[in-house]
């Protein structure tokens, strides 16, 4: 039993092992950051908190409970008695205030107003995390995509030099070409510990928003090839996207403070029903009373506050349009960027990979062989291993461009 319970844990083990090894794609990494952030966390926990109060808003106000005492001598013989004069009552009711039908339901809208810009802010909120997760996961593929590149180059740098040395010892090469060829490794030993402390950044960056699942390998860089839309459907849609949503839900807002800044104007109303105990000797007494407002003084105060909500609300909409314009015009030159770096990419992978690829392999062949110098080999070496480096960046910065077109709106968040 106890060998059988030891093999299950094993195995268990094993499997845990495994999945901690399995590779972290792009898409993952989103979810993962979604489910996780505390941005996001603390947004739905407003919204909950927006709903709670929306409940309330539009009702009427709590009752009043009304006691007291009504026509209590305070001279003479009778000083004090609440029941030796008929005049005095001991008074006990309720008074209810009704505020006037439009502004109760201009406070719902309100309310309903306040929870959209809850729900828009949170719209908004996963769509930068979804980005800034996108982007540091595709910082880290990068990186260790040209780290791998380079690793894969060094023996072949390090054949080089062999060839070098032996060159020097036979008298066919110089130790001048001996040297320079040791430094070539050195350079790309420093290069790769470059990318090395930059993916140790990216991994970094990325357990930012997805905590200890960064130190997972990460899956292949996918081409980012096709946009969720088309770039005339996303340019169609702009206020739709995150940025610009709690703008349209703050308008919705400020608007109904106008109308509520005018519904003042409209009198509220309130209603008191009491019962008066008098002496034994006397009739005990009911009393019905109303009350309403009298906006006398409109002009002075309702017409300043509804000029006050009136200039919020052109401020708000002069604030919308700059950031709409903003926004557009980094939609835009995002589009560019994805559009020239896959163009660039597929230059880089048609011709200049290839193309240096075979220059380093052929100058080293020519010079083993005895046709060439070494220092053609160190040079095609070197254009190689930049055109690495700068293919990666490319591949970057398309899957960077790709991830703010990606998540634009709502809908395109995982559910």
């Amino acid at each position: 039993m106890r060998w059988t319970f030891g093999l299950w844990l094993l195995a268990v083990s094993l499997m845990a092992s495994a999945a901690d090894g399995q590779a972290l794609s792009f898409d993952e990494a989103v979810e993962l950051a979604l489910q996780s952030a505390p941005q996001v966390t603390a947004r739905a926990e407003g919204i909950m908190a927006m709903r709670e109060l929306a409940v309330s808003a539009g009702r009427l106000p709590d009752p009043a409970l009304l006691v007291g005492v009504d026509n209590l001598p305070v001279d003479g013989p009778d000083a004090g008695s609440t029941t030796a004069d008929f005049m005095t009552m001991r008074n006990v009711g309720l008074m209810q205030e009704f505020p006037n039908r439009r502004k109760r339901s201009l406070e719902r809208e309100r309310a309903s107003a306040e929870v959209r810009f809850a729900d828009a802010e949170l719209a908004d909120t996963s769509l930068a995390v979804a980005r800034e997760t996108a982007r540091a996961w595709t910082r880290r593929a990068a990186v260790e995509s040209a780290l791998q590149d380079l690793k894969s180059l060094r023996p072949e740098v390090e054949l080089g030099a062999a060839a070098a040395r032996a060159g020097v010892a036979s008298g066919r090469a110089s130790t001048a070409e001996a040297l320079a060829a040791q430094a070539a490794i050195v350079r790309l030993d420093n290069r790769i510990l470059e990318l090395e402390t930059e993916a140790h950044h990216a991994r970094i960056e990325l357990g930012r928003w997805i905590g200890a699942e960064a130190e997972r390998p990460i899956a292949p860089m996918p081409g980012f090839d096709r946009l969720p839309e088309q770039a005339s459907a996303l340019l169609a849609g702009v206020g739709r996207h995150g940025p610009i949503l709690p703008f349209e839900a703050r308008l919705a807002a400020a608007r109904t403070d106008v109308e509520l800044a005018h519904a003042e104007k409209r009198p509220d109303w309130s209603a008191a029903l009491t019962f008066g105990k008098r002496g034994p000797d006397f009739s005990d007494m009911a009393s019905l009373q109303f009350t309403v407002d009298l906006p006398l003084f409109a002009r002075r105060r309702n017409d300043a506050v509804i000029a006050a909500r009136g200039a919020a609300l052109r401020q708000l909409e002069a604030d919308r349009e700059s950031m709409l314009r903003a926004h557009t015009a980094e939609l835009h030159k995002t589009l560019v960027e994805w559009e020239q770096a896959g163009a660039q990419l597929r230059q880089y992978d048609r011709d200049l990979v290839p193309l240096a690829r075979e220059r380093a392999t052929a100058a080293l062949a020519a010079y083993r062989a005895g046709r060439g110098g070494f220092q053609l080999a160190l040079d095609a070496f070197e254009e190689e291993i930049d055109v690495a480096i700068e293919r990666a960046m490319l591949a970057e910065a398309r899957g960077r461009a790709w991830a703010f077109l990606r998540y634009l709106e709502p809908r395109q968040l995982p559910r």
